[in-house]
């Protein structure tokens, strides 16, 4: 069974709501498939950009990572 936001395909939407809905509709098109490892190659991120040292870094806040104590 085909998803309700398929029937959106071909539609001429008003600009106005066409931007609302596009976080939505762009959640539903057809995505790559994850690279494998093997195919990344040397671009193989060492860290995630998205990491709480790289976030802070971008915002010019000096981070600390604070280990958990095994207790």
């Amino acid at each position: 069974m085909s998803h309700p936001i398929r029937h959106l395909r071909n539609v001429q939407l008003d600009p106005k709501l066409a931007l609302q809905l596009s976080d939505i509709i762009s959640a539903y098109r057809p995505h790559d498939a994850i690279p494998e490892r093997e195919l990344l190659g040397e671009r193989l991120p060492l860290e995630s950009p998205l990491s709480m040292s790289n976030l802070c870094k971008d915002i010019n806040i000096d981070y600390k990572a604070r280990r958990k104590s095994t207790s």
